[in-house]
């Protein structure tokens, strides 16, 4: 993104604060697709005071309306949304190709989970239970779930539809009023979203807000502004680190889901070519690595070590890279030439501290020297303390180290500071539990890799972040505890 000077035709998105478009006091900001460098769009380049509208505008949305007090009109509301989603599903699932490069089937699939999660919260908001209990003769105590209040949403580029499904969808469901602050990478996808809940009268104005620009000063105002509530963040965990320490002024909630170093652990037993498979798709290389869950760290039993490298290195070549768009591709590329940058850092990086078994180069051929396009890299012998396999790449890079045992292979996957998620490949139960009851990890897949259901909840050990998302843990993330004890007369 630059400062906008040229093609004054393209679309320009605005604000939607109260129900109302507008424009910022601080310009516009133009948005390049990662593929060819075309220019997408402009957006609102916000200010403190775009957002601190923002915020009055949920303010007095919350406290005014019956949003909160009414959960028939939240779940019509959010049924209607995810009706327009799923109707629009394929215009949203072209708009996030064209702003991330990533491949045209896996942006219709967020575009759709989008729907799916909406749905699914639709129908919890009429569920929002407590407890009650007798304390002692004459009294009754009512444990009640309420609110938060007014939320701040900072949505990631890497999967913005979904990401934010997840905490926008709960969030109103318990009855919040929100302000969404996108990536500026893919603003575009999440403003489109605005206009369809534009049109849904059950939404009061001023319960759902969008406010485009740079996380400094969007989203730092965001947190630590006091009538704001509650913060649900996705990103890495240094600008999670840094949420927090801004919404400790007023104490407010944060939902952090952060970063991950996702360990992949393939025994001799596991069905060979499923694990194989599996390894592959967990690496992520479909979203260019570009995925917080990524598997990147994959841990194979020595006995089938060469088995395995000789079989990666002969699948992740014939990976077909390009833009999105195009029928086939498997892999995008990487969101700006600030990410290739670092991303090819890392692998030179790489190349000192393992063995480069395959890519780890740019690709420049015909069209593709118009994006940021890297080669699916994998490293073998890689050191399980080596900088790649300890920091997040947010790349297509996988590196491959070997174990002995299961005790030798548990030590290498808590050998982070992450706890995401992690998986592992085994016909053997023992195996399977001891991994699922040791390894210090969010979610641990056995058998297979990113199995997220609406109704199971998915968050973070160590690192990778605070609270959780999805299922009633997710719902009940945007809720407050309240007491209410009532004393009988005799």
């Amino acid at each position: 993104m630059i400062e906008t000077t040229t093609a004054p035709h393209v679309m320009v998105y605005r604000n939607f604060i109260a129900g109302e478009w507008r424009d910022s006091h601080g310009g516009l900001f133009e948005v390049y697709s990662p593929a060819n460098r075309e220019l997408l769009y402009r957006a609102q380049r916000s200010t403190v005071e775009d957002v601190r509208a923002a915020i009055a505008a949920a303010r007095d949305a919350f406290e005014t309306a019956e949003w909160r007090d009414d959960p028939n009109t939240r779940t019509a509301a959010l049924l209607k949304f995810s009706e327009a989603v799923r109707a629009r599903h394929e215009d949203l699932a072209t708009q996030l190709t064209r702003e991330s490069g990533k491949p045209f089937p896996i942006s219709r699939g967020e575009a759709l989970r989008l729907a799916e999660t909406t749905s699914y919260f639709a129908g919890l908001a009429r569920w929002i239970f407590g407890r009650s209990q007798v304390p002692q003769p004459g009294s009754l105590s009512i444990i009640m779930r309420e609110p938060v209040g007014v939320v701040g949403i900072i949505v990631p580029w890497n999967a913005p539809l979904a990401l934010l499904a997840r905490a926008l969808a709960p969030a109103l469901a318990a009855g919040n009023a929100v302000i969404v602050k996108p990536a500026s990478y893919t603003a575009g996808s999440t403003v489109e979203l605005g206009k369809i809940i534009e049109g849904i009268p059950e939404f009061p104005k001023g319960i759902v807000n969008i406010v485009t620009g740079p996380g400094d000063p969007v989203g730092a105002e965001l947190a630590k502004h006091e009538d704001v509530d509650m913060i649900a963040f996705t990103g890495d965990t240094s600008t999670g680190r840094e949420i927090m320490r801004l919404a400790a002024g007023n104490l407010k909630k944060v939902s952090l889901e952060l970063g991950g170093k996702s360990p992949t652990i393939v025994f001799a037993d596991a069905n060979f070519d499923r694990a194989i498979r599996g390894a592959i798709n967990a690496a992520s290389f479909y979203n260019a690595g570009q995925i917080c869950i990524a598997g990147t760290r994959v841990l194979v039993e020595e006995s089938i070590h060469d088995a395995f490298v000789a079989r990666v290195a002969e699948l992740v070549p014939k990976m077909k890279v390009g833009p999105g768009w195009e029928k086939g591709v498997e892999v995008g590329p990487v969101i700006s030439e600030a990410q290739l940058r670092k991303v090819t850092g890392y692998i030179e990086e790489g190349k000192k501290e393992a063995r480069l078994l395959v890519g780890g180069h740019r690709l420049t051929d015909g069209e593709l020297a118009k994006g940021f396009f890297l080669a699916p890299t994998v490293f073998d012998e890689m050191p399980p303390d080596a900088r790649i396999a300890q920091e997040e790449i947010f790349g297509p890079v996988m590196g491959i180290i070997t174990f002995r045992d299961l005790d030798e292979a548990i030590r290498i996957a808590n050998n982070t500071r992450y706890g995401l998620v992690a998986a592992a490949w085994t016909r053997d139960i023992n195996k399977a539990m001891r991994i699922a009851t040791r390894v210090r990890a969010g979610s641990v897949w056995i058998n297979t890799f990113g199995k997220m259901f609406q109704s199971t909840e998915m968050g973070g050990f160590k690192q990778s972040g605070l609270g959780r998302q999805y299922g009633l843990e997710g719902l009940f993330e945007y809720t407050e505890l309240k007491h209410v004890n009532i004393q009988m007369e005799k």
